[in-house]
């Protein structure tokens, strides 16, 4: 489930007249076709025999949690060298298998929860996340960009076709939980190319251009949202919440589920403890970089709204910046010195310019159209939190479920961990008398989602042409 990332919008930077080259995506190991997904698939499996023990225990991972014997087999794992990993899919591969097993060991016995992480895991985890330039934690890249495959390899990218390569309760749940994100990111990254042609036909002035690209993305950024609305198809809320919600936990501000210290990691700079936020979707680099190229603003609510001197991007969207790949972020950042379309269109309509001709006005209209997505977007994200989240916050448990009841302090109110999900209030105003909770992060979960949809509205062009 999507969110966004904070930006500043910054104008092109400029060295002797010439401008900054529009990124290329495929230089941030980024598709024109998947966007952030890897194209045509990830690699389903590392083959080199000195690193079969991973994979054994990944084709066993299920029952051997069901046994609770999955840590005994992870305890008794030789420390294995990352040295024969040597192309990126075996790198993300590696990664991920490293993300699945260790928040499988931390949270895969009930109420037990294990209070490090073994040398066996820690060791190379730490080590490849370096290369990758990643935390070691179970991020949204390990658990959503690089963990499925396609069904059938001459088929589409719908969801139908897409299946999670591993899970970590075993259940169908959480595998359409998993490849609903997926399909997301390859809708929504499809549009990037096509955006990318518009910043680069901004700066020929080829207006016509910009908006005939504009509406080659509007189409895949509309199905975005839809895509996201079957999250509700086949996965259950309380299954989602109550079995599948803690494995995506990190191990920042986990107290209430039992870690109250960090997790240390055995063999890593002298058993260093460690604070990670888990996975999110806001660690999703798809909704960041639409950001940027539509000049959507995401601030601090305490900034000073009247002094963009004063204004500061969200704290948490930065902070999900750091749980994105390093090659990700590279493309964030290029994109942020070199969008142009917002102000193109402004310099087109606004005050400063003549009134606006129609072919300006549909410019700006084919700009909206697309920001408004986006802000639909946010709307079905909302919905989905408060079906999978602050619904379930306030119930406990199903019967016979014990093993996932959440711990928390009787004076306080129950903390939800927000983890790729999204919320609503659609049914029966519930939007507005939901309790505060907490996302990963450590912020109110619905507001912080609300302010990153008005904050999507206020992108629009429209109050502008119509002056």
């Amino acid at each position: 489930m999507l969110a966004t990332s904070a930006t500043t919008l910054a104008p092109p930077d400029q060295k002797n007249g010439d401008q900054l080259p529009l990124p290329v995506l495929e230089n941030y190991d980024v598709s024109s076709r998947n966007g952030f997904v890897p194209f045509p698939q990830p690699l389903p499996r590392l083959t080199q025999a000195y690193y079969q023990p991973w994979e054994e225990i990944m084709d066993q991972l299920n029952s051997l949690m069901d046994s609770r014997q999955l840590r005994s087999r992870v305890d008794q794992l030789p420390l294995l060298n990352i040295g024969q990993l040597k192309t990126g899919p075996e790198q993300k591969r590696a990664y991920t298998l490293l993300c699945i097993m260790a928040h499988s060991y931390v949270w895969g016995s009930g109420l037990d929860i294990a209070q490090s992480i073994p040398e066996p895991l820690a060791v190379p985890w730490q080590a490849i996340a370096d290369v990758i330039d990643i935390p070691p934690v179970l991020s949204y890249a390990g658990n959503n960009l690089w963990n499925w495959k396609l069904k059938d390899l001459n088929g589409s990218y719908d969801p139908e076709n897409l299946i999670a390569l591993s899970t970590m309760t075993g259940t169908s749940d959480e595998d359409w939980f998993d490849i609903i994100s997926v399909a997301v990111e390859i809708e929504g990254g499809s549009a990037l190319q096509p955006l990318l042609e518009a910043m680069q036909a901004v700066r020929a002035d080829g207006l016509q251009e910009v908006t005939d690209k504009l509406k080659i993305a509007l189409p895949r950024l509309e199905r975005v949202g839809k895509l996201l609305a079957r999250m509700f198809e086949n996965c259950e809320p309380a299954v989602f919440y109550w079995k599948i919600r803690k494995f995506l936990s990190g191990s920042e501000n986990m107290a209430a589920l039992g870690l109250p210290n960090g997790l240390e990691y055995k063999g890593v700079n002298n058993n260093e403890r460690k604070h990670y936020m888990g996975a999110t979707a806001g660690q999703s680099s798809l909704f960041p970089a639409l950001d940027i190229i539509f000049g959507i603003e995401h601030y601090n609510a305490s900034s000073d709204n009247n002094n963009s001197k004063n204004k500061a991007p969200n704290a948490l969207l930065v902070k999900m910046r750091e749980f994105m790949p390093g090659s990700h972020r590279g493309l964030l950042d290029h994109l942020a010195k070199v969008a142009n379309l917002r102000p193109y269109i402004l310099s087109k309509s606004g005050p400063d310019s003549k009134s606006a001709s129609e072919a300006v006005k549909e410019l700006a209209a084919a700009f909206d159209a697309c920001v408004h997505q986006i802000k639909l977007f946010r709307d079905t994200h909302i919905q989905v939190v408060t079906r999978y989240i602050m619904t379930q916050a306030r119930r406990g448990p199903p019967e016979g479920w014990e093993d996932y009841r959440v711990k928390t302090d009787k004076l306080q109110r129950p903390v939800a961990v927000a983890n790729g999900s999204g919320v609503d209030k659609a049914q029966k105003g519930e939007e507005e008398d939901e309790p505060a909770i907490q996302g990963t992060g450590g912020s109110d979960l619905m507001p912080f989602l609300k302010n990153n949809r008005d904050d999507t509205n206020a992108a629009k062009v429209e109050s502008v042409i119509k002056k």
